[in-house]
């Protein structure tokens, strides 16, 4: 049938008549329907609608809402079917006020659309309905939420045997949900390497992460048949530090500034340390080191003497240490003193005249 000005489809396929006319009960009445996606149709069984001279009756409601919630960007119809006669007339409050002009809202027989839902449309809508004889009104609560929103930290991790991992779940658009962990689709079960925490499950540590646990890991949040996930991949592997570049031995004048570098691989990335004469090197002015990590996850580390003195000549070591393990280079820094005009290497027994 065509939908004309009397006749109305609700957005839950209801069919509505306005101001009923004797001639409407000589049509059969049939709702098909059809599958959206497999194009399949059904009919129902035909129904006859009997019209009996009008009564002056008080307005009722036939169908209305009671509460709803929605996603922001979506469109809702607020049910508000009234009958009565005379025909009652419709009017809709939000909160206790008359809705403002917005074109997003459109004011039907069947009930009141909202298109384009926003944060700011949820409240407490009243359907009234009035004629000579009296009036009625229903009230409603619409929740207008954001879709959940989930991000998943680190997003992609390399990192070595027997670290300690840490997966954070953030979750927006909603402070009531649930959140379940899975490693290649198969659900995460606490032990002794994995545990969750956080008031929502919104944090996984894995301790001691071995080889095996290298894999996809998911986080699904839930929320009243809302979901939403996000993915990390995490690759373990033996992580040992490793030396890729180092100094070498050489031979300094007093006063005559020098740097020595040291570079490591391992994962996590390693810390460098340094010590001289298996001490630590002074941290003043004269003496300053630097670290920093590169995009391929290797350590840099330098040591910078500005005024060297004999005191600074001998065995430099370098440590790269992580949580796999640790690795170090060293190599003699030799500084020269003059001693009854001889040329002397400091700490070694190896003179010249000058």
């Amino acid at each position: 049938m065509e939908t004309g000005n009397r006749f109305f489809l609700t957005s839950y396929g209801a069919l509505y008549i306005s101001d009923v006319q004797k001639e409407d009960a000589l049509s059969t009445y049939r709702c098909i329907t059809k599958h959206k996606y497999s194009g399949e149709t059904r009919q129902s069984n035909g129904a006859r609608l009997s019209v009996l001279d009008p009564t002056e009756t008080p307005p009722s409601v036939m169908d209305s809402f009671q509460s709803g919630e929605v996603q922001v960007g979506r469109s809702i119809e607020l049910p508000c079917i009234a009958s009565g006669y005379p025909n009652p007339t419709i009017r809709w409050l939000k909160d206790g006020r008359p809705l403002p002009a917005d074109s997003r809202w459109t004011r039907r027989l069947t009930g009141l659309t909202i298109s384009d839902l926003r944060l700011e449309d949820s409240g407490n809508y009243i359907c009234e309905v009035t004629n000579s004889f009296g009036s009625k009104e229903v009230t409603g609560h619409l929740n207008v939420i954001e879709p959940l929103r989930v991000t998943l930290s680190p997003k992609n991790l390399k990192t070595g045997i027997s670290s300690t991992v840490i997966l954070s779940c953030a979750v927006q658009g909603s402070p009531h949900f649930t959140v379940s962990w899975f490693r290649n689709t198969e659900p995460i079960v606490p032990d002794q390497h994995f545990s969750i925490q956080g008031a929502h499950n919104e944090t996984l540590f894995i301790t001691a992460a071995q080889k095996r646990h290298s894999g996809a890991y998911q986080c699904f949040a839930t929320r009243k048949g809302q979901t939403a996930q996000d993915f990390s991949i995490i690759l373990l592997e033996d992580g040992t530090p490793r030396i890729v570049s180092s100094f070498s031995e050489r031979v300094v004048a007093p006063g005559e500034p020098f740097s020595l570098m040291c570079a490591a691989k391992g994962a996590p990335p390693p810390t460098i340390t340094w010590t001289l004469d298996d001490e630590p090197v002074a941290r003043d002015s004269a003496h300053r080191a630097s670290q920093y990590t590169l995009s391929d996850g290797s350590t840099v580390s330098h040591v910078n003497v500005t005024n060297p003195q004999i005191r600074d000549g001998g065995v430099y070591r370098c440590a790269a240490r992580n949580s796999a393990g640790s690795a170090e280079y060293q190599a003699r820094i030799n500084l020269l003193k003059l001693y009854k005009g001889m040329v002397c290497l400091y700490d070694m027994c190896l003179c010249a005249k000058l």
